[in-house]
């Protein structure tokens, strides 16, 4: 079984990401803590998302990422795989917000 990792890919620094993710993905298997193959993808479409198991989320500007989001077709696609995904999410809350 293959587990996809995407990493949504709107702005900032994603590639770093997508980066240290497939380093950690290879060492698991080289380790051998895992024989599963972890594949790593850059999310900029609804059709890529719908191909995840799991979703990082790269910190940025909340309010600029969700104009992209909602201009590419991705924000009500994002909210449905958390929700439906029943996705947990983790994140360091910004300053002045009391939630996430």
């Amino acid at each position: 079984m293959a587990i996809i990792v995407g990493v949504l890919a709107l702005q900032g620094g994603f590639a770093e990401h997508v980066s240290m993710l497939e380093k950690t993905a290879a060492q698991l298997v080289e380790t051998g803590v895992t024989t599963t193959v972890v594949s790593i993808m850059a999310i900029r479409t609804p059709k890529e998302l719908a191909r995840c198991n799991a979703l990082v989320i790269p910190g940025g500007e909340s309010t600029t990422m969700a104009l992209i989001a909602s201009r590419s077709g991705l924000l009500e696609p994002l909210r449905n795989f958390v929700r439906c995904v029943q996705a947990f999410l983790f994140g360091k809350k910004p300053n002045g917000f009391d939630r996430l």
